[in-house]
């Protein structure tokens, strides 16, 4: 056997042994109140080879987290022409196995073409006092041990508790029960559902979608009757989200398109612009408000109006959005979309990354009182080198996204799908699953549809999502740097990103690139 490590920069796959960050040793760098984490390669592995894990010396002060990483399957670089291929877009062309899959270390190990992995990561608290500490990782695999010497540099410059950005990936409840047997058993799928939670918190994610909202009584066919609503679900739940550590709230969408095509908009199957929509609306809208204000959560809700306005539906969106606004007025409208002419109509705009930087100068004309601009990413566009969180980019790719929140001032990220794994898929199988979406029928790219597993028992986390964790704490120092010194903030983070379709991808100069971001918020501390 032979070990390996390679920085948590960089893809790894079960048939590869060969990285642009290999080396024999862990030389780890990290902020406090975050973690330091590294992968680890072996190869030649007996199946069910036994392992464990320990470490030794000034570095086994720190709690040590190992997984075993899982091999998923990359089977088409969809919807990605050759035409639009660069040096690192693709990372890989399909088919592949991937090591995107993270699973508590057990016993022993599971090897994929004779190859195992391993993710570290040391958790490092923020009373942790500044300096090196060296040590050994001792990995040892069917009776062979391996001594890794580590080396962690503990910086001055913490990671603030709060975050400042807000984050919202789609989470299903649903999805948890389906994909764990547990329909029928509520306590267990809200047993699991919490860890869930509690692993996208891990990953600063502190927004959900939330619903709950049951329909009492409603008009009859001949119109007679009033709607009502029992508002207890919903409270319950905002109750327990809170408790997990979450602080804001996306509540399902007004309405949503009849077609791509059309510019009606549906509300409960009723077009939005009808007299009945309208009585729906009425009873619903300020009873909400209400509840909200009586809870104090006014400040922490957002709602959608109605996903992705287009040109054919955009006047219909306005509208709908101002009858919204006149039926609750304290609740702030959200929405993801594209460039439309949709101005003034919402005070959260959510445009795609590859929009915003194409249209910058016009949604920055809807930064107006205190409407924010955040950005969103999903399963498009393909060409063009628009970072994304997608499987067959560089892991970079997704690291690099919230640098462009803090480039351009956006003040939140949203993806639709945390665990939106679609009708029939096997997420560790299949990862380009048929999409649809009212009149619209795709193939996704692979991993759009979620950053967490359906594990044994468990979820299981993704490399992608460690990422996303890292991305959202360089964030928090870039901006901590940026209240002292606009100036290197904004250089330290031109080493790496300039716009969000360029982007350096050589993880060995990010590498540098991180250490100088430790450094300058460093001093900060100082």
């Amino acid at each position: 056997m032979r070990l390996i490590t390679v920085k948590d920069t960089e893809w790894t796959y079960p048939d590869r042994t060969e990285y642009q960050s290999a080396g024999k040793e862990l030389a780890l760098h990290s902020a406090r109140n975050s973690y330091a984490a590294s992968q680890v390669i072996i190869e030649s592995v007996p199946e069910n080879a036994s392992v464990s894990i320990s470490a030794s010396g000034a570095v086994a002060a720190f709690s040590l987290e190992a997984y075993e990483l899982v091999p998923v399957m990359v089977e088409d670089n969809a919807n990605l022409n050759e035409n639009d291929y660069t040096d690192y877009i693709p990372s890989r062309k399909a088919p592949y196995y991937l090591y995107d899959c993270a699973k508590p270390l057990g016993e022993t190990l599971t090897p994929h073409s004779g190859n195992a992995g391993l993710y570290l990561a040391f958790q490092i608290p923020k009373d942790t006092k500044p300096g090196v500490y060296e040590g050994a990782v001792t990995v040892c695999v069917a009776g062979e041990t391996f001594d890794i010497p580590t080396t962690l540099k503990v910086y001055s410059a913490s990671i603030p508790d709060k975050e400042r950005l807000k984050v919202i990936n789609g989470f299903s409840t649903g999805h948890v029960a389906k994909y764990h047997g547990t329909e029928d058993n509520p306590e267990e799928t809200t047993r699991l559902a919490d860890a869930y939670l509690r692993m996208l918190r891990r990953a600063r994610q502190n927004m959900l979608y939330v619903g709950g909202v049951k329909i009492t009584s409603r008009p009859d066919e001949n119109g007679n009757g009033e709607w009502a609503f029992d508002f207890s679900d919903l409270v319950s739940n905002v109750k327990r989200y809170i408790s997990l550590g979450y602080q804001y709230f996306n509540m399902s969408s007004v309405g949503g398109r009849k077609s791509w095509k059309e510019s009606t908009i549906l509300v409960r199957g009723m077009p939005a612009m009808s007299y009945e929509a309208y009585r729906y609306l009425s009873a619903y809208l300020p009873a909400l408000q209400k509840v909200l204000e009586e809870n104090g959560w006014i400040d922490n809700f957002f709602m959608g109006v109605a996903d992705e306005p287009n040109d054919a539906n955009a006047t219909e969106f306005r509208a709908l959005c101002g009858l919204v606004r006149k039926l609750a007025p304290k609740i702030r409208l959200l929405d993801a979309l594209s460039f439309t002419a949709v101005h003034g109509a919402l005070d959260v705009w959510v445009p795609l990354n590859s929009e915003y930087e194409k249209h910058q100068k016009e949604f920055e004309g809807f930064r107006v009182g205190t409407d924010e601009i955040w950005m969103y990413v999903c399963c498009g566009p393909r060409g063009e080198g628009y970072i994304n969180r997608f499987m067959d980019y560089p892991l970079l790719s997704t690291r690099y996204l919230f640098w462009g929140n803090y480039k351009y001032d956006l003040k939140g990220y949203l993806h639709w799908a945390a665990n939106i794994y679609q009708p029939g898929q096997n997420p560790f199988e299949q990862n380009c699953p048929e999409h649809r979406n009212a009149d619209s029928v795709c193939i996704l790219p692979p991993g759009d549809t979620h950053i967490v597993y359906p594990g044994k028992g468990e979820p299981w986390m993704s490399l992608r999502l460690e990422a996303q964790r890292a991305s959202a704490e360089d964030y928090e120092l870039l901006c901590l740097i940026a209240e002292r010194d606009k100036a290197k903030a904004d250089a330290i983070c031109a080493q790496g990103f300039k716009k969000f379709n360029n982007v350096d991808y050589d993880v060995n100069r990010f590498e540098e690139t991180r250490k100088a971001l430790l450094e300058a918020a460093s001093e900060l501390e100082q």
